[in-house]
């Protein structure tokens, strides 16, 4: 459905971002972090693991499933929440509303996810024409 490729779409964008974010922090350019600081490459470390798990939340959701589906949801919901205990500017506010877009789309989108499976196979019955 097209709400759910929005979904995804906007979380592999999140994705980007965070390597982005890695990628600022290891090349020591970014004001808080600047090169040398403890906190440089746990920082770096930090926003490349956001983005290797975005990327996997993305291809987990390709295909219904309820436990990639619950995982993916609990995963953006945490996200949105870390971001309230950061101190909130701009860009706090751009990582917090990133994920709660897709998240949003998600459970809205949420019945595709739950669809019946025929027995022994992982693939959904197909109740219509998509």
């Amino acid at each position: 459905p097209a709400i759910l490729r929005a979904a995804r779409a906007l979380i592999l964008f999140d994705a980007i971002l965070w390597l982005a974010f890695a990628a600022i922090i290891a090349a020591g350019v970014h004001p808080s972090y600047p090169d040398g600081s403890i906190f440089q490459w746990p920082m770096a470390a930090g926003g490349l693991g956001g983005a290797i798990l975005m990327l996997a939340i993305a291809w987990i959701l390709r295909a219904p499933g309820r436990l990639g589906y619950r995982l993916s949801v609990a995963i953006l919901a945490g996200m949105v929440l870390l971001g309230l205990f950061d101190q909130v500017g701009l860009a706090d506010l751009a990582f917090m509303i990133l994920p709660l877009i897709p998240l949003v789309l998600l459970v809205k989108g949420r019945a595709w996810y739950f669809r019946p499976r025929m027995a022994g196979q992982g693939f959904p019955l197909r109740t219509s024409v998509e």
